[in-house]
């Protein structure tokens, strides 16, 4: 951006233009004869050069007395950012099919795409089947936890064949108790109910209220799955999920249930959540002053310097 801080000086320029140009009466000189005139060198054109020069110079000073200045924007962002726990469920039904290609890398994939978005928030990643723990501490470096999710299996759990959702809500608290953010989430994902552990889903939800923790919980699976029959698979209804916890889990905690029975309804959930959990940014801009009246000045005296030269030494003029 560019202004002058002190624009009535231009105003000058077109009174100095004017005087300039304007045309002089010019009185005859009274001379006895032609001869003396032979002794003077006449005007010519390269006479000219010095009262342009002088001219320029004086635009050029009107210019530095306007103070032109360059103005650079430069803008102070604070962020507040929030810490977000990520609780996934690693037992053997997450691969069930009723998602493709399976539960889990379904849920890796929208997981990698919600973590893209939340660029100013630390993310944390804690799995959890028949016992619980944290599988990439809260950070900023988001490639790391992309990196960990997508490399996840059920094997990364010994006990996959039961589900601690206590245990997972636990050890996800215990990633956030410490924090210092204004906002703390937990994202538990999960296609079971509660069968293993020691502590208690219920009280967990208490204990991640006493600390101000939201939990979102997400019941992932179809509201009916295939199962093998002795002669092929048939469809049942899907009574493996508990949404009555997770209901409770969600509403103890001032967060939400939300639940995935379609590969469409999983994308929308994330997407739910991105626009429920918004990071505070407070940016304020603030301008550089560059001032130019000093080279400008500079080269009004250098142009003065060259035009006197031609006006008075360089050109004689008539008497």
């Amino acid at each position: 951006m560019f202004r002058f801080t002190s624009s009535y000086f231009l105003l000058l320029i077109p009174i100095l233009i004017f005087l300039f140009f304007r045309k002089r009466q010019v009185k005859g000189i009274a001379v006895p004869g032609i001869k003396p005139l032979k002794s003077f060198r006449l005007k010519s054109k390269k006479y000219l050069i010095g009262k342009f020069l002088i001219l320029s110079s004086l635009i050029l000073m009107c210019i530095a007395l306007a103070r032109p200045q360059l103005l650079s924007e430069n803008r102070i962002v604070k962020k507040d950012g929030i810490d977000i726990v990520i609780a996934l469920d690693l037992s053997q039904s997450m691969l069930q099919n009723d998602f493709k290609p399976n539960r889990l890398e379904k849920a890796k994939k929208l997981l990698v795409d919600f973590i893209n978005k939340r660029e100013n928030d630390r993310i944390s990643l804690v799995i959890f089947g028949g016992d619980a723990y944290t599988k990439v501490p809260l950070t900023f470096d988001h490639s790391i936890v992309n990196d960990t999710v997508s490399k996840i299996t059920v094997d990364d759990i010994t006990s996959n064949n039961r589900t601690a959702i206590g245990m997972g809500l636990g050890v996800a608290l215990n990633r956030l108790k410490s924090s210092d953010s204004k906002s703390k989430v937990v994202i538990l994902m999960t296609d079971g109910e509660n069968n293993s552990g020691e502590m208690s889903p219920i009280g967990a939800s208490k204990i991640a209220k006493e600390l101000g923790i939201k939990v979102y919980t997400i019941g992932i699976g179809a509201k009916e799955i295939r199962v093998r029959v002795p002669f092929g698979y048939t469809t049942v209804q899907n009574r493996e999920l508990d949404e009555n916890l997770l209901k409770t889990i969600a509403d103890n905690t001032d967060g939400k249930y939300f639940r995935a029975s379609n590969e469409g309804e999983f994308q929308n959930i994330f997407d739910e959540i991105d626009k429920l959990e918004k990071t505070k940014i407070d940016g304020r801009s603030y301008y550089e002053e560059r001032e130019l009246y000093e080279n400008i000045l500079k080269l009004a005296l250098f142009l003065l310097v060259i035009g006197a030269f031609f006006e008075y030494k360089k050109y004689i003029k008539i008497p």
